[in-house]
């Protein structure tokens, strides 16, 4: 099974320049809690992903003003990223140590740009997570 036949096409995706304020407001209305980062809208150049924890944790949690912190400035660079054509039989995905973080795959097409999101490979067959001792 290829990443294309699994995936969420065409995910919701932040700009880097947006707050985590209003990456929190989106997750909220969009009942989401992890979001592709791009360098803009339109050409959804992927620089990383967010969730709900990170601007918990690394945001709010440190002491930054969520209205006046830049997504980018939080944002992961550590998730699992796939093209579409990606045989997902077999495939292995790291869980992150942090067991709170959900591991997620983002999907980019060969100029890097954000195509689709697997949001739960846990419960595709073929996928296998790799936790963290």
């Amino acid at each position: 099974m290829q990443a294309s036949q699994v995936m969420v096409a065409d995910p919701v995706v932040v700009a880097a320049g947006a707050t985590t304020s209003e990456v929190a407001a989106l997750m909220r209305i969009k009942n989401i809690s992890v979001v592709p980062v791009v360098d803009n809208p339109k050409d959804r150049r992927y620089l990383g992903t967010i969730s709900d924890r990170d601007i918990i944790t690394e945001c709010v949690g440190q002491g930054h003003d969520p209205s006046d912190c830049a997504v980018q400035d939080h944002a992961r660079t550590d998730t699992p990223i796939v093209k579409p054509e990606t045989e997902l039989k077999g495939y292995k995905v790291p869980q992150d140590t942090d067991h709170h973080v959900r591991t997620t795959i983002v999907v980019l097409d060969g100029d890097k740009r954000v195509v689709g999101f697997i949001p739960h490979p846990e419960e595709i067959q073929g996928i296998e997570v790799l936790h963290a001792l």
